[in-house]
């Protein structure tokens, strides 16, 4: 007989109810579980194929590393290499896909952090550098962590210990390693990133002029949606670099996101102070403007980009954009039919925009609602890409 469908959010339910069961069943075994790591294992898959039979790869192995973290966060005495090795080598002999264990290995090595074990952790850590820009920012912890082991006043030069965790704290800023590829340790609060941010706070002080790391940190709040601390280095890095158009772009957009139009507005004229012939400041002022149903603010903003060359075809899409923002159907029509007719070569898009245009005008209330935001959503994507605005 086949297994019953099961929606995703009903399977995930019960696999969080597995997974606090098995936690459980280590907490309270932890001695039998140390002394028969293959019986435990081998019960571990032998649950979760009959609980789970459909149960993807991918999901199968993050159960059995959480696992792993459990045992290892719950033994009654610091691991031995030994032991360490026999945990691994048992839980990758009952994984589904058995190359590579990189989870493993950096759940292995925070344990080793966490008892004070840094060079054992380095050589777990080191084969997997630059994958993720959180495994350099471990190594570099460790080292750091030596170096305060060896001197623990204040000094000033740092020793090579600590110049071995600037060195890998630059690496992340140089090669722009990539955040968050561990899905296993993008759990909010997770020791991976605790460690991340001390080393980034760290890095702040030691390279103030080093842009890149605000960059690093800004990337991934956003990734994490950490709204206070993207504010937090979003504020700290306008006003160390009040140049960098990368930092005023984000502050802008976090501005939108907050409705805070006013300071929005500071960073629109902020930019078209500091890039006068660019057409990106003056986008951000129409969609500003737009986002607001300011028809007068838009007019002047529209001139100014008439003025610098602004895509024809864009500024009349982004005249039925604010029409239809201030809700008025009958002169979101004709500014479309307009658009289209300047939109030579164009006729796909414009031709499933006006199907999002006519639910505009002609559904009811709630259609016409949701219509008028796929509508802006699309047209503020278009007008970027054409203008090739990075997101």
């Amino acid at each position: 007989m086949e297994d019953t469908w099961q929606p995703e959010a009903l399977r995930n339910r019960r696999l969080e109810q597995l997974r606090a069961t098995m936690d459980d069943y280590i907490i309270k075994n932890i001695g039998q579980v140390e002394g028969n790591l293959p019986v435990f294992f081998g019960h571990v898959a032998a649950t979760l194929d009959k609980t789970f039979p459909e149960l993807d790869d991918q999901t199968y192995d993050d159960f059995i590393d959480a696992t792993v973290s459990t045992l290892l966060n719950t033994v009654r005495e610091a691991p031995t290499p030994e032991f360490l090795e026999k945990v691994l080598r048992h839980a990758m002999g009952n994984k589904r896909r058995r190359k590579g264990r990189m989870a493993l290995d950096v759940v292995v090595a925070l344990k080793l952090i966490d008892s004070g074990n840094y060079y054992q952790a380095i050589e777990y850590l080191a084969p997997h550098k630059g994958y993720d820009g959180r495994i350099n920012a471990a190594i570099a912890y460790c080292f750091y962590a030596l170096s305060l082991a060896k001197n623990p006043k204040p000094r000033f030069q740092p020793d090579d210990m600590e110049l071995h965790a600037r060195e890998e704290m630059l690496s992340v800023s140089r090669t722009c390693a990539p955040l968050n590829r561990l899905d296993f340790f993008n759990r909010k609060d997770n020791r991976l990133d605790l460690i991340f941010w001390f080393m980034l706070d760290l890095a702040f002080t030691w390279f103030p002029s080093n842009p890149e790391f605000y960059r690093i940190g800004i990337t991934k709040t956003k990734d994490d949606g950490e709204f206070e601390r993207r504010n937090n280095l979003l504020t700290h890095a306008t006003e160390q670099f009040s140049d960098d158009r990368f930092f005023l772009v984000e502050a802008f957009n976090m501005h939108v996101e907050m409705r805070n139009g006013n300071d929005a507005a500071a960073v629109v004229k902020q930019m078209m102070q500091q890039y006068p012939d660019d057409l990106e400041p003056l986008y951000y002022g129409m969609k500003l403007a737009i986002l607001g149903a300011q028809s007068r603010s838009y007019a002047s903003f529209r001139k100014l980009a008439i003025l610098k060359d602004f895509p024809r075809h864009l500024l009349l899409l982004l005249d039925a954009v604010i029409e239809v923002m201030c809700n008025h159907k009958t002169e979101s029509y004709v500014c479309f039919e307009g658009a289209k007719k300047a939109s030579s070569g164009r006729e796909y898009y414009i031709t499933v925009l006006e199907y999002v245009l006519r639910d505009f005008i002609e559904g009811d209330e709630e259609r016409a609602k949701r219509a008028r935001s796929v509508f802006f959503m699309s047209v503020d994507q278009y007008c970027m890409q054409v203008l090739k605005i990075k997101v």
